[in-house]
């Protein structure tokens, strides 16, 4: 059944975008708007955290320098050590909800991006929930699971072929975010190694610091593209959506009645 928005260029008298989707894809697409609302205020606010963790990690390095110097005393800590136990009370909670709010989100657009190109994925749905908490995988089948998603909502061109949206901002989010991980597990380690009591270890724990500062700013940057990243992802699934006319979308919930209509005679012939 043609869908009307573009010309039938197959043989089953559809468009390409709606010959590769699933059957009934139109009716069954749920737009993942109110879970990108969310996700953009606590995204957001990680990454305010995260600059502020930025601007706490500078002072102490400035402090610091100036305690080697004679030129500052331990009473000049008590502000930033405040701006620390402050940021360090709210991160954990904070990524906590937001990684659940998160992962909501990306199995909802998987789910549409199933009905969009189904056979276009390499992990199962279930990895989008899994991938972030099975060791070793998180590092790349998250990236994937986004990559086939984002690949899959692309739009699609007068003819009904999906057209190639640069992926630069999906690089620059993980790339950040693996990077932040990696900085700041290199930071731990470095500081197990600092003696607080020692004055000579002061320049040990400035560069730790520094190193921490350097993970905190890439956790900022990974908080921004991925707000540009929900952003687009969810925008391309409601303009696909959004994309086709009123009679495609009764077309697309009729062929979905009969798929459901066929497959119950066929049961019931069955049994």
């Amino acid at each position: 059944m043609a869908c009307g928005a573009r010309p039938a260029g197959t043989e089953s008298r559809r468009c390409f975008g709606c010959a590769e989707a699933a059957p009934g894809w139109a009716a069954a697409l749920r737009p993942a708007n109110s879970l990108a609302i969310a996700v953009y205020v606590l995204l957001g606010v990680n990454a305010m955290l995260a600059a502020g963790a930025v601007v706490a990690g500078l002072w102490s390095d400035a402090l610091l320098g100036q305690l080697a110097d004679g030129s500052a005393d331990l009473d000049d800590f008590d502000a930033v050590d405040s701006l620390v136990k402050g940021l360090n009370g709210v991160f954990l909670p904070l990524a906590l909800v937001t990684a659940v709010v998160f992962i909501i989100w990306f199995y909802r657009i998987r789910q549409n991006a199933d009905l969009l190109l189904p056979h276009g994925h390499r992990r199962g749905r279930g990895w989008t929930i899994g991938a972030w908490v099975t060791p070793f995988v998180l590092l790349w089948f998250p990236w994937q699971l986004m990559v086939d998603c984002w690949r899959a909502s692309a739009p699609l061109d007068a003819e009904g072929r999906r057209r190639a949206v640069s992926e630069k901002v999906l690089v620059l989010w993980w790339s950040t975010w693996i990077g932040a991980l990696v900085v700041n597990r290199i930071a731990s380690s470095m500081m197990k190694h600092v003696n607080l009591t020692v004055l000579d270890s002061l320049e040990d724990l400035r560069e730790t610091i520094r190193v921490e500062t350097a993970g905190s700013a890439l956790r900022l940057v990974a908080a921004v593209a991925a707000i540009v990243v929900v952003q687009r992802l969810t925008a391309m699934q409601w303009a696909r959506r959004a994309d086709i006319n009123p009679l495609a979308a009764r077309a697309a919930q009729v062929a979905a009645e009969e798929a459901r209509a066929q497959a119950q005679a066929q049961a019931k012939a069955q049994a």
